[in-house]
């Protein structure tokens, strides 16, 4: 796992140099009771109407190697408005390849973002997936600011649960630089089987 990360963030150092100005990236690390996870945002915009980005976890248990969970996501985004993105993605995670057709919305100010999202995604048949992330940093003083972040993932075939993520992080942020309490929850297929991770976060926004 460790070599797979250290290649990852050589080709996207790479491309950071390279393409500085158009590119954002944010890897985070959670040290946690459970397990290691390390993910990481890149996202690349290519004009004022069209963006893509990288979405990719890796979380490794400490004992059980059957319960690590990887997920990886391209995606091609498309400016509808100020709002509303149009998205196509592709990608692989546990237990296999998918693919999505999405809309999102997006409301933005200087200290709150929410982002919704809703689309069809195919992995041995369709699904409705619906995440929601919400990000609040008030000003504690001049040059440091509290952090909260809630991101919540929905997938489901109408009939029963298929696959359900929440991410919650408690911090504090400096300039780039956050760091704080994580906790991470995973639950699979009609919630039967469910991973909990309780720890520390950093997270550096490149």
């Amino acid at each position: 796992m460790l070599r797979l990360i250290n290649l990852l963030v050589f080709i996207i150092i790479g491309i950071l140099k390279t393409n500085a100005q158009n590119v954002s990236f944010s890897p985070e690390m959670v040290i946690g009771n459970r397990s290691t996870a390390y993910q990481h945002y890149i996202g690349y915009k290519i004009n004022d109407t069209w963006s893509i980005n990288n979405i990719s976890l890796f979380d490794s248990e400490h004992t059980n190697n059957k319960n690590n969970i990887f997920f990886i996501r391209n995606m091609v985004s498309y400016n509808l408005n100020k709002h509303f993105k149009g998205n196509v993605a592709i990608g692989i995670k546990t237990p296999g390849k998918f693919a999505t057709l999405s809309t999102k919305y997006q409301y933005v100010t200087p200290n709150f973002r929410i982002n919704y999202t809703i689309g069809s995604t195919y992995q041995n048949g369709f699904t409705l997936e619906q995440t929601l992330i919400l990000n609040y940093t008030p000003d504690l003083s001049k040059n440091i600011q509290g952090y909260i972040n809630l991101s919540a993932v929905l997938s489901t075939n109408l009939k029963v649960l298929n696959r359900g993520i929440q991410q919650l992080r408690f911090g504090i942020k400096k300039e780039k630089l956050i760091t704080g309490m994580a906790v991470n929850l995973d639950q699979f297929t009609k919630a039967e089987k469910t991973l909990e991770n309780f720890g520390v976060f950093i997270k550096f926004n490149f």
